[in-house]
């Protein structure tokens, strides 16, 4: 059943010809939870919802808003309509289906034409080690490049020790080998310093507690591993303000300060990672690499090779650009423009940390 979709002063009107059933509309500006304010009304034989355009303007993996029609009754998503033209909605592997897509204007042939591809490109599920390029693909292991950045002095990962898909049935295998590989690579590495935006510290004594001896477990022994838990969405979404998505984790800003204090007080080689090492691992890595001057093309090559990862997902440049923008301002990839360190100075963090971490970031 063909839905429709009418953008009129600054609203937003979806149409579904159906009648007298408990229908929502859920996706990512509801963080895809069933909300009152977004259940669609009974109306001359059909259903329809209008709401302003802003609230619902929160971009998905995809880099467009994505949503679903949830029937309540059968507690499942509507299926999409079999002959809906390809480029208006996006593999989600979360829900083992499609999303359906909003824009904000009408999208060109081009564009649904590479939303097509990039749709079809995220179905790809690796699972063995022989279909990697490499063992740093396989481990999502690189080093963090770009501006004053010191040849293998930022890293950025995969978790070493907890797996992300642990009970995915096509990836739970490969995880297995992944954490191996990330474990070998931290070693090869050198890593002295680990910064984690996944865990707690008390959620982190408890995973090392069966955690294979090895490079990093010696780290954290030593407490060189730093616990910085920040959410998917506090990174993405909620950038400008100090205010955690979840409870017992940090504010944007706040991980952001702990961020910079770990670098400048503690010596390099330094490892980010979370647990895919995609999202708040990606937002970081950014972070620190418009910190030393990098230019927006090693940014986003930096955050895009996540897409090799072969999880079934896919990640837009647009998210990564979305939480910097709104964090430091338009203008944050100008490189002539300190917009870190500026925005770092209005945290309250003193000119000579934010020094320090460039120095060791650049290898001093």
């Amino acid at each position: 059943m063909m839905h429709h979709i009418r953008q009129h002063d600054g609203n937003i009107t979806v149409y579904l010809p159906l009648k007298e059933r408990d229908i929502y509309l859920v996706g990512t500006f509801s963080q895809w939870q069933v909300q009152q304010r977004f259940k669609m009304q009974s109306c001359g034989g059909q259903l329809i919802l209008t709401v302003p355009f802003e609230p619902l303007n929160k971009i998905g993996n995809s880099g467009y808003i994505e949503f679903y029609f949830w029937d309540d009754a059968a507690q499942l998503p509507l299926p999409i309509p079999s002959d809906l033209s390809a480029g208006y909605y996006f593999n989600n592997q979360c829900n083992q289906g499609h999303n359906l897509l909003l824009f904000p204007t009408s999208p060109s042939t081009s564009e649904l034409l590479t939303i097509a591809d990039l749709s079809n490109q995220s179905l790809t599920i690796k699972q063995c080690e022989t279909e990697f390029d490499s063992v740093k693909q396989l481990a999502n292991f690189r080093a963090v490049t770009g501006g004053a950045l010191a040849p293998d002095r930022l890293y950025r990962s995969y978790h070493p020790v907890l797996a992300s898909r642990q009970n995915h049935p096509q990836l739970k295998s490969i995880e297995i080998v992944r954490q191996k590989a990330v474990r070998a690579l931290f070693e090869q590495a050198g890593i002295q310093t680990v910064i984690n935006l996944s865990e707690t510290t008390s959620e982190l004594v408890q995973a090392m507690e069966t955690a294979p001896d090895s490079a990093y477990k010696q780290c954290w022994q030593e407490r060189r591993v730093h616990c910085v838990p920040m959410a998917y969405e506090t990174v993405y979404f909620m950038s400008d303000r100090d205010e955690s998505f979840l409870p017992n984790e940090l504010g944007f800003q706040s991980g952001i300060r702990e961020v910079i204090n770990i670098v400048a007080s503690q010596p390099g080689p330094y490892l980010v990672h979370c647990r895919l090492g995609s999202d708040r691992t990606g937002v970081v890595s950014a972070f620190l690499q418009l910190l030393m001057g990098a230019e927006v093309v090693d940014i986003e090559q930096s955050y895009l090779i996540t897409n090799q990862l072969g999880i079934g997902e896919y990640r837009s440049f647009k998210l990564l650009r979305h939480a910097l923008v709104t964090s430091l301002g338009v203008n944050c990839f100008e490189p002539e423009v300190d917009c870190v360190g500026e925005y770092l100075a209005t945290l309250g963090i003193f000119p000579e940390i934010i020094e320090r971490a460039r120095m060791h970031l650049a290898g001093g």
